[in-house]
C-alpha cells in the first residue's frame, strides 16, 4: 500500500507534539557490562547508511572495548521516533541532528555541550569553521558539522537542449526557468515533465527570500517574511502551473523517491549532498548543476552543514560517544569510506585528500561547489523553536495549492496562522 506525502507529513508532525512534552532523557544507549556500549543514529539513504556502518566497524576495530549499535531511517520516520525515544527516556548516545531542531533539543536540555570538550576530546583545529555557526545555541556547541552542502538545481542538459530550452547561466531568472520548464514539458510531456514541483518546500522560498535581502528568520528568532511574500511565491506556482511547467500533483506526491531521479522531470532543486548514484546513472554526463534563478541580488544560497552529530546530555558513556564524534570527523580512514555521503568532508584535510579519488558524479559536485562558493552566504543561526512544525505546515497549506483546492490568497493567512501558534508569536 501507498502512503501519501500528506500522511507522512501528519506523521511528522504527530512526532513534534511528542518532542514537546519531553524533558532531558533520564538515561541513554545499551549500556552492557563493560558500560561502552553506544547507540547511534541518523537518517539518510542506504548509501549513506553503508558508508557509515563501514565507520562504524573500523571504529570498533581501532576501539575493541567500545561497542555501537545502529540505526537509521528516512528524516521524517527519524524525527517521529527520536522524539519519542527523548520524551521516554531513551535517545541515543550519539546522533544526527538537523538545524531545524537543534536549538529546540537544545533548551529542553537533552543535548550535551560539546563546547567543553572542543580541542580536547573533540579536535575541531582543521574543521571548517564557518559550519559552526547551525549548531552553536547561545553561545554554546550542540551539534558539529558532519559535512558541507548547498542548494542546486539539477537537471539534464540533453533534454532542455532537445527541447530548445535556455540553459541556465549567470543571472538567469525566474521566469527563465518557467519558461524552460514549458518548452520541456512540451516536448516531453506528459510522460515527462519540465521542473519537479518545488513551491511547497520552505527552503526553496528562503533562497528566493534572500536574493531580495530577506530571510525565513531574524537573527533574533523573529519571522523573516510576511503573508504578502506568501503569496507572491505560490502565485509564482500558479503561473509555472499555467504554463505547464511543473510536474503534476499525483507526480509531485509520490514518496517513491523524487521525480528527477524517476525521470518524471528533467529539473529538481535539492541539496548537493543528496546527488549521489541514482542521477548520474540515469543522466551520466548530461547530468549537470546549476545555481538557483535569481529575483534580485545574488543568487540566496548558503553554505551549511547538511546535519550534525550531537551527543544525548544523559549518556551514560560520554567519554566513549565524544571518542567515536571525535573519530568520525577527523580519522583520514573514516573520511575516505566517508566520502561525500553527507556532502563535502567537514574536514579541510581529509577533504583534500579526498579529492583526487573523486568518482565522477561527486566531483560534479565539488566543481560545483568551487564555482559557486564566493557567492555564498554565511549560514544563518538555527531557527527557532517550532521551526521544523513551520515547515511541515508550508508543505501541507501548499498541497492545497498544487491540488487547485485553495488560491494563494486563501492559503497565505492559514500557513501565518499555524506559523504564530508553532512559534507562540
Amino acid at each position: 500500500m501507498s502512503v501519501s506525502r500528506r500522511t507522512l507529513l501528519r506523521g511528522g508532525l504527530a512526532g513534534l507534539a511528542l518532542a514537546g512534552t519531553g524533558t532531558a532523557a533520564a538515561g541513554c544507549g545499551d549500556s552492557g557490562d563493560d558500560g561502552k556500549t553506544l547507540r547511534f543514529a541518523w537518517w539518510g539513504s542506504e548509501e549513506r547508511a553503508a558508508a557509515t556502518q563501514k565507520v562504524v566497524d573500523l571504529f570498533h576495530t581501532k576501539h575493541p572495548d567500545i561497542t555501537i549499535k545502529t540505526t537509521y531511517s528516512a528524516f521524517d520516520p527519524y524525527f517521529q521516533k527520536l522524539a519519542t525515544e527523548m520524551s521516554g527516556g531513551n535517545a541515543p548516545d550519539v546522533l544526527q541532528m538537523s538545524e531545524r531542531y537543534v536549538r529546540e533539543y537544545a533548551e529542553r536540555n537533552t543535548l550535551l555541550d560539546l563546547t567543553p570538550h572542543l580541542g580536547s576530546k573533540v579536535q575541531t583545529a582543521d574543521l571548517e569553521q564557518k559550519l559552526f555557526t547551525q549548531g552553536v545555541i547561545g553561545g554554546k556547541t550542540y551539534g558539529l558539522p558532519m559535512g558541507q552542502t548547498t542548494h542546486v538545481l539539477q537537471y539534464d542538459a540533453k533534454r532542455w537542449t532537445e527541447a530548445g530550452a535556455k540553459l541556465p547561466a549567470e543571472g538567469w531568472t525566474w521566469d527563465d526557468l518557467r519558461d524552460a520548464g514549458a518548452k520541456v514539458s512540451a516536448k516531453f510531456g506528459p510522460k515527462v515533465s519540465g521542473i519537479s514541483d518545488f513551491f511547497g518546500i520552505e527552503d526553496w522560498f528562503g533562497d528566493w527570500l534572500r536574493q531580495q535581502g530577506k530571510d525565513l528568520y531574524t537573527a533574533d528568532g523573529k519571522l523573516g517574511y510576511t503573508e504578502a511574500e506568501v503569496i507572491r511565491w505560490w502565485q509564482m506556482s500558479v503561473d509555472f502551473t499555467k504554463a505547464k511547467a511543473l510536474t503534476p500533483p499525483a507526480v509531485t506526491s509520490n514518496t517513491t523517491n523524487t521525480p528527477f531521479p524517476r525521470k518524471e522531470s528533467t529539473a529538481e532543486f535539492s541539496p548537493d549532498s543528496t546527488i549521489g548514484m541514482k542521477s548520474w546513472d540515469n543522466y551520466g554526463s548530461e547530468f549537470k548543476l546549476s545555481a538557483f534563478p535569481t529575483a534580485g541580488t545574488g543568487i540566496g544560497q548558503f553554505t551549511q552543514p547538511p546535519m550534525m552529530i550531537s551527543v544525548a546530555q544523559r549518556t551514560k558513556n560520554q567519554d566513549a560517544a565524544l571518542a567515536f564524534v571525535d573519530f568520525f570527523l577527523n580519522d583520514p580512514e573514516a573520511g575516505a569510506l566517508l566520502g561525500m555521503a553527507r556532502g563535502l568532508p567537514p574536514n579541510l584535510k581529509i577533504r583534500e585528500t579526498l579529492s583526487g579519488t573523486l568518482t565522477d558524479e561527486w566531483k560534479t559536485v565539488a566543481d560545483y561547489e568551487a564555482l559557486v562558493g564566493p557567492k555564498l552566504l554565511p549560514a544563518p543561526p538555527p531557527p527557532p523553536k517550532g521551526a521544523g512544525v513551520v515547515k511541515t505546515q508550508f508543505q501541507l497549506i501548499y498541497d492545497d495549492v498544487m491540488n487547485g483546492k485553495a488560491t494563494p490568497e486563501k492559503a497565505a493567512p492559514r500557513l501565518m496562522s499555524e506559523i504564530q501558534q508553532a512559534l507562540g508569536a
